[in-house]
C-alpha cells in the first residue's frame, strides 16, 4: 500500500472535473460580505491541488496554502506558476500547524476536517485557527454528513475509468466508530502500453453537527450559520454535505 494521496494527487483533478471551483469561491466571498468583512489574506486548510487557493489568489487575494501531502502541493505550485499568481505554500499537518497569524480568513474545502480522525486533531485544527483568525475574521468550512456516510457513500463501490486509468474505489463504513475505510485500486497505463497496478488506503471520520459545533465554541469560534450547498440551500436531514460559516469570537 501506498501512503494516502501518493498515486492520488496526479489524477485528482481528473476525478474531481464536474466540481465547479468558481461556485465554491464565490460562495466564500458571499460568506465574507454577508459577514461584514474584506479579507486580504486567507488561509486554505488542506489545499490540495490548489483548485480553490488559486482561483481566489487570482481574484487578488493573498493566499497561503496548507497540505499534508508533498504530492498535492507539487501540483498546486504548477497551477501556480501557470497562472502567474505567488501562494504561499507548506506541507504542513492541519491537525496541528503554524501559519503565523492575523488571517482574515480561512476556510478548508471538501472533507478536509473529516480527513482528522479523532476528535483530538479536530479540537487542535481548530484551535489552530482561531489562533491564526484576526479578530473578527472568519473560519469557513465543510464536512460530509453522517447521512452521507450511511446511505451514500456506506459500503459502496466507485468506479472512475479513463483511456490510461481505471480506478476502483470501495467504501467500508463502521457505523459505531465512525471510520470510513477507502480503498482505492489504480491500474495505469505506462509508456509501454501495460498497466501497472497501485494499492492506496485513506480514511475519514464522521462528525455530527453537534459535536463539531462543541468544538468549535471550545476553541474560541462562534458557528454564524450552516448550509448545505454553495447556492446557501438549507440543511436537511438528507444533506451530504454540512458547511459551517464561523466567526471568531470577540473577547469580552
Amino acid at each position: 500500500m501506498t501512503e494516502q494521496y501518493a498515486i492520488l494527487a496526479a489524477y485528482y483533478d481528473r476525478i474531481m472535473e464536474d466540481i465547479d471551483y468558481g461556485a465554491w469561491c464565490d460562495f466564500y466571498e458571499a460568506c465574507f460580505a454577508e459577514n461584514g468583512i474584506a479579507p486580504k489574506r486567507i488561509l486554505d486548510l488542506a489545499c490540495g491541488t490548489g483548485s480553490i487557493t488559486v482561483p481566489l489568489a487570482k481574484r487578488g487575494y493573498a493566499l497561503t496554502g496548507l497540505d499534508l501531502s508533498a504530492e498535492m502541493l507539487s501540483l498546486a505550485q504548477e497551477k501556480c506558476d501557470g497562472e502567474k499568481v505567488k501562494v504561499r505554500l507548506s506541507e504542513q499537518n492541519i491537525a496541528q500547524f503554524q501559519a503565523g497569524n492575523g488571517f482574515d480568513a480561512v476556510i478548508c474545502s471538501f472533507d478536509g476536517i473529516n480527513y482528522l480522525t479523532s476528535a483530538r486533531d479536530v479540537q487542535s485544527c481548530f484551535a489552530c485557527v482561531s489562533e491564526a483568525l484576526s479578530e473578527n475574521g472568519v473560519f469557513i468550512f465543510d464536512v460530509s454528513t453522517p447521512y452521507k456516510y450511511e446511505h451514500i457513500i456506506a459500503d459502496n463501490a466507485f468506479v472512475y475509468e479513463y483511456d490510461d486509468l481505471f480506478l476502483s474505489w470501495q467504501n467500508y463504513f463502521d457505523k459505531k466508530s465512525g471510520l470510513c475505510d477507502f480503498y482505492l485500486t489504480f491500474f495505469i497505463k505506462n509508456e509501454k502500453n501495460t498497466w501497472q497496478r497501485f494499492d492506496e488506503t485513506q480514511c475519514q471520520r464522521k462528525y455530527t453537527r453537534e459535536r463539531l459545533e462543541k468544538m468549535l465554541a471550545a476553541a474560541g469560534l462562534t458557528v454564524v450559520r450552516t448550509v448545505s450547498d454553495t447556492d446557501f440551500s438549507p440543511l436537511t436531514d438528507e444533506s451530504d454535505r454540512c458547511f459551517f460559516i464561523c466567526k471568531r469570537a470577540t473577547p469580552a
